[in-house]
């Protein structure tokens, strides 16, 4: 019979928290539902269509130079268009998907009957971490704060004039669109990321009082990973944010090199720090797993070997170095198959990993990581060049 967790319904990693319960009081989400649609809406009315129309009024929405041009910056619509709306969406794509990873540790008999009462606690702790305000002011500060640091900032483009940037008979200043994307616009778009960072922080302290239980799991598990295989798959959902913030990156370099003609190898290192940044927000909590999988599997394969070790000396008794049975033939003999499946156990055993994920789920991660920016082939080579490469490649 599967154990029922008395606070299994406060097992939420999508939901609630004082900027969800705010959102229901000004009507942006109804009811306990994504609201989505109502959402995005919401967001583009208080960010994009304020910066559409400051920038018509200034004159910046086409500006003389495509730096100056609001409906030619790439990188914004993929923050105000894309990004955020993926963030909204991860709640109804990863979201589920941890709380059901979640549970199946008590579902699938991974925690002892023993330590169910410490699965309540680690329950009700990380619904409390959720719902408090402290850290939702402390990350709208740092929101406020980081607008600032965009990454047209860190490469210096508010040194010069763009739709943000206006010049000013003392130098260059904020446009009236410039001060909404900056005190308005950009905070709302990092405050969401930040927190879901903080939801995925949560969810790791979650995976931490789980890893220190003396879970049951079984070294002859076929997914290699002593049965936790299903959080390598639940955590896959969560590229959705590397696919999220791949998207203004990758808006933001085919700027730069369509309009100012940066050559595309500048980006190189930046793409590889990406890469590797996303795997490690994805995946790197599972590794708090590695400890109890390592010895795991040296407890699976100290058990095994003496298990093979004594059959397999009973096997060569009876059938090599011994009397064979005379009324028992060897051909279709159960012996041989039972050594036959002791052997294939100690080869799971031996293939055991130490982290809960495949080599298959890093690939995917980076795959849906790197979608973004294949748009940018066709901005470095020709379609007809890349047309002739992919039909010599085929043929």
């Amino acid at each position: 019979m599967t154990p029922v967790l008395a606070h299994e319904s406060e097992l939420e990693f999508e939901l609630g928290g004082p900027a969800y319960r705010l959102m229901q009081r000004i009507g942006l989400i109804r009811g306990a539902g994504p609201s989505l649609g109502r959402r995005i809406v919401g967001f583009l009315l208080i960010t994009w269509v304020p910066l559409l129309l400051f920038s018509l009024i200034e004159g910046r929405a086409l500006g003389p130079t495509p730096r100056e041009s609001l409906l030619l910056d790439f990188a914004t619509y993929a923050r105000f268009f894309l990004a955020v709306p993926l963030l909204f969406m991860a709640e109804v794509v990863a979201g589920p998907r941890l709380r059901t990873a979640g549970l199946h540790f008590v579902q699938g008999n991974f925690v002892r009957p023993e330590d169910l009462a410490t699965v309540e606690v680690a329950i009700v702790r990380a619904a409390r971490r959720r719902e408090a305000l402290l850290p939702e002011l402390i990350m709208l500060g740092i929101a406020l704060v980081g607008a600032w640091f965009t990454v047209e900032t860190w490469t210096g483009g508010a040194a010069t004039a763009s739709w943000r940037f206006a010049p000013r008979p003392g130098g260059i200043g904020l446009s009236l669109a410039g001060l909404w994307y900056h005190f308005v616009a950009v905070p709302i778009l990092q405050f969401f990321m930040y927190r879901w960072l903080w939801r995925l922080f949560i969810w790791a302290g979650f995976l931490r009082d789980l890893s220190r239980l003396n879970l049951n799991l079984v070294a002859t598990h076929p997914d290699r990973a002593g049965g936790l295989g299903f959080l390598g798959g639940a955590h896959v959902t969560l590229a959705i944010f590397a696919f999220a913030l791949s998207c203004v990156l990758s808006a933001h370099v085919a700027f730069q090199v369509y309009f100012e003609a940066v050559p595309i190898e500048t980006f190189r290192v930046l793409f590889v720090v990406y890469l590797v940044l996303m795997e490690l927000i994805c995946l790197g909590p599972l590794l708090i797993f590695a400890p109890l999988l390592a010895r795991t599997r040296r407890a699976g394969l100290r058990q095994y070997s003496i298990l093979a070790d004594t059959y397999n000396r009973a096997f060569e008794q009876k059938w090599v170095t011994g009397q064979t049975p005379p009324d028992e033939p060897l051909l279709g003999s159960g012996d041989i198959q039972s050594l036959a499946d002791l052997g294939n156990s100690f080869g799971m055993i031996r293939e055991m990993k130490p982290f809960p994920f495949s080599q298959q789920q890093i690939l995917q991660i980076a795959v849906i990581a790197s979608l973004p920016g294949l748009p940018l082939i066709f901005l470095v080579m020709p379609v007809g060049e890349l047309l002739r490469l992919l039909a010599g490649a085929l043929l």
